[in-house]
Parts: C-alpha cells; structure tokens; sequence
C-alpha cells in the first residue's frame, strides 16, 4: 500500500513537470560572424574598442513567454582582439583580466522584462575575474520571419565599473589613463526553425 503511494506521487510529480518543460522557451542558433560580443574603453582620452572572437551563447528566448527564457554566454576572455597584440597582451595580463588564471568570462540570465516597443532588459549575473555582480543589459529585439525561419537582431549595451570586478590591480587601479566605467556591447544575430 505504502509502495504504491508512493509511486502514484511520484508518478504526479513528473507528470506536473511536463507542462513546464513544455513550455520552455525555444533555441535559437547563433550566427556568430554576423554577432559581437565586445566593448569600448577609453584610454588617454582615446575610445577603444574590442571584441572576443571565442564564445559559446546558450539562447532560449520567446517574447511572448519571457518567464521561460533564459541566456548563458561565456566567453574565452584570451581571444579578445583590440587592434593590437600589445594591447591584446595587456588586456589578458594579471594586471587587468588575469586570463590565466580566470580564462572565461560569463553572463547568465533568466530574468527579462518588455520595457517599451522593441526594447526589453536582461537581468543577471556577470562573472568576470571570479567575480560575479548583478547587471541589467538592456536591449533592442528584432524579429522577422523569412525563408522558413525566424531571424532575430538583438543590440545591446551597459556601461559596468572595472574596479567592481577587480579589473585592474596595480597600476591598472588608476583611473587617470583608463576610467573606471566601460561599455559592454552585444550584437547576437540568431535564427530558428518556425516549426
């Protein structure tokens, strides 16, 4: 009697999951020459940008069922190309990322709200340096289907402080040549079946 009881419970519990697993946001596949996970700086005044080649994006998103979506992106903070390898060097060295040390750097999220229009934010953890703060990226979405699929162009930007993260040791403390405050910059084209 006990057995059986159990098993009915336990058979309700998975049975009460599938609806939730049903409801998962789809997957969307990253096109990542047309894509950009990057940044601007400012160094003696100058802006500089940069992006990292190598990333994975792990992307379950509906905007009709922003509750079931979820983002994780993690990036391999050696590939980051600034223009310059004395400035790659710099970037990757103990001073600033340490990227022996800490080779990746992550943002997950499952939090996202509809601010207005085409625009919606992303609320989640962004790990750098084996630090991990709470950010909220916003950005613009834009959807179209054509040729059997559905495209979307996600923009996006939010401005972090260094130093929060423990980005920069050192010399690399002073603001005076390289402000506290940097510009992380995403563009994510995806695509998925309409099926």
């Amino acid at each position: 009697m006990l057995r059986a009881a159990l098993l009915t419970g336990s058979l309700a519990a998975s049975l009460a999951v599938l609806p939730a697993m049903a409801a998962a946001a789809p997957e969307w596949t990253v096109d990542r020459e047309a894509s950009r996970v990057g940044f601007t700086a400012m160094q003696s005044g100058d802006a500089v940008p940069g992006a990292f080649t190598e990333y994975t994006a792990d992307i379950h998103f509906d905007p009709e069922a922003l509750d079931d979506s979820r983002v994780d992106v993690e990036i391999a903070v050696a590939s980051v190309d600034a223009g310059s390898s004395d400035r790659d060097q710099m970037i990757t060295a103990s001073g600033l990322f340490h990227a022996r040390e800490y080779p990746t750097a992550r943002f997950t999220s499952e939090s996202f709200a509809h601010r207005e229009d085409n625009v919606h934010v992303a609320s989640g953890d962004l790990t750098m340096r084996g630090v991990t703060h709470t950010v909220e990226l916003p950005f613009e979405l834009d959807i179209e289907e054509r040729d059997g699929a559905w495209h979307a162009v996600a923009d996006g930007a939010v401005t972090v402080e260094r130093l929060r993260w423990g980005i920069g040791q050192g010399q690399w403390e002073d603001t005076s040549m390289v402000p506290n405050e940097v510009r992380i910059e995403i563009r994510i084209v995806a695509a998925r079946s309409t099926q």
